[in-house]
């Protein structure tokens, strides 16, 4: 029987285990990967999933009987084999048995060239799809090797150098929703005495005993903000489960959305980096955007999803690049994603912030009043290219660009509507000039696009 084809996403691999994804699919996929990639040496890892560890075995298997060596990283969190594809010497890059943020029952595989190099479906992931389609299976005649590689020392002293310096005394609530990176963050935390951090879900759990690992969910946030609340912390943190997406709270327990994280690390960089790239995205642009221009530095507008970002996070040589979604990607992190990086690197804001007397929730406070933008809203519909034609048609006047969607921008407001890579879902971000402004843009909005029988999505 084929492969289901809704197993192949525009960044990576998912499907619920084992009806959709399984052994088979992982050892045709790991010989898929090889022979796309004329890959001599292949990086293995996986994440907290209890089916982690037999889809692991089974892409290993594939990939001894295509004859290659085998680095067998263990259970790691995403961002770990970015790591060990530029930190090692003479691999071709890799793949993890994972389903990021997906719920306990879901499971896929995420991949990496040598040294960072990201994979689209435009390009050797879509060939890598091709072959798996084929379902052929190959074997060597002299069988591949297996070196397991315990990396978590070398990725620890590796992460020395973003501790910020001149930390004062601060609480922080952290949640990494049951993943593999609790440890490196308490690496960090050995750095940094003057931190006092309140744990939430930390130790690994592949069943995800609360629900679906995801913080951008509404409902996922409210356990850390009643904590933040409860031992009156500066403010808090929490990452998903493969840990390579990064989320804040200020100390009233609100969510900062990506979008001011985005604007706000910008500035940061600016101040050691006069003129420097930066990478965003065109879901929302008013702070970002603005960021660099006061700071003289530049940016350059990516299409969404962490392939996009990071092909021109070296096409661009750019510093930084950021997403509302919570990646946030580093130019001397081999222009990947980091979510430890980012809880150092925003640290380090705001701590400064908090040693001159302030509160993170003024830096929220000022973005908010200054650069009004919605939360993503995703409505099902299949008639996501009917809607965004008649968009362009219904305001016409305003200034449009085509980059990932459409996005108008009619001088007092602006709004970004493109479908889902992944699912059968149109995704709607406005902007505005006013919170008024905004409130009614977006009323506006939805209403048109309810019009054509589409309703939202309870992302609750």
């Amino acid at each position: 029987m084929p492969f289901d084809p809704s197993l192949f996403r525009a960044y990576d691999i998912r499907g619920i285990y084992p009806s959709v994804i399984h052994e088979d699919f992982a050892y045709v996929c790991a010989q898929a990967f090889v022979k796309v990639m004329n890959a001599k040496t292949v990086l293995v890892g996986r994440d907290v999933r209890v089916s982690g560890p037999s889809m692991q075995a089974a892409a290993i298997r594939g990939l001894v009987d295509m004859g290659v060596k085998i680095i067998d990283l263990g259970e790691i969190s995403t961002e770990m084999l970015y790591f060990a594809s530029g930190y090692l010497e003479n691999v071709d890059g890799g793949f993890a048995s994972t389903a990021s943020h997906n719920p306990r029952e879901w499971n896929g595989f995420k991949f990496v060239g040598k040294s960072g190099q990201p994979l689209t479906r435009e390009d050797k992931l879509g060939e890598i799809y091709e072959e798996i389609k084929k379902e052929e299976r190959f074997r060597s005649e002299v069988p591949g090797t297996v070196e397991k590689i315990d990396l978590c020392d070398a990725y620890a002293e590796y992460l020395k150098q973003y501790v910020p310096r001149n930390v004062p005394k601060l609480t922080i609530v952290g949640n990494v929703n049951f993943g593999a990176n609790g440890r490196f963050v308490d690496a960090a935390l050995v750095h940094l005495p003057e931190v006092s951090m309140v744990r939430l879900n930390w130790n690994p759990d592949g069943t995800f005993p609360k629900g679906t690992p995801d913080p951008l969910l509404p409902s996922n946030r409210k356990e850390i903000a009643a904590r933040i609340q409860s031992e009156k912390a500066d403010f808090g943190v929490a990452w998903d489960a493969d840990a390579d997406r990064c989320f804040f709270y200020d100390e009233q327990g609100r969510a900062i959305p990506g979008y001011y994280i985005n604007a706000m690390l910008i500035s940061h960089f600016l101040e050691t980096e006069p003129g420097a790239s930066f990478v965003i995205e065109p879901r929302q642009l008013w702070a970002t955007e603005s960021a660099a221009q006061l700071g003289g530095g530049k940016t350059v507008i990516s299409r969404t999803g962490h392939g996009f970002i990071k092909a021109m996070m070296r096409e661009s040589n750019a510093v930084f690049g950021g997403e509302n979604s919570g990646h946030f990607y580093y130019r001397d992190f081999w222009k990947c994603d980091n979510g430890i990086i980012t809880f150092l690197t925003v640290l380090d804001v705001f701590s400064k912030k908090i040693t001159s007397g302030g509160k993170v929730s003024e830096i929220l406070d000022a973005y908010r009043e200054k650069y009004p933008a919605s939360e993503e809203i995703n409505f099902i519909t299949d008639r996501a290219s009917e809607i965004i034609e008649g968009l362009k048609s219904r305001h016409a006047d305003a200034e449009l660009s085509i980059i990932d969607g459409v996005s108008l921008d009619a001088k007092e407001w602006r709004c970004n509507l493109r479908m889902s890579q992944n699912e059968p879902v149109l995704r709607l971000n406005v902007e505005a000039k006013t919170p008024a402004g905004l409130a009614e843009r977006e009323k506006d909005l939805i209403g048109y696009i309810e019009s054509f029988g589409a309703h939202i999505r309870d992302d609750h």
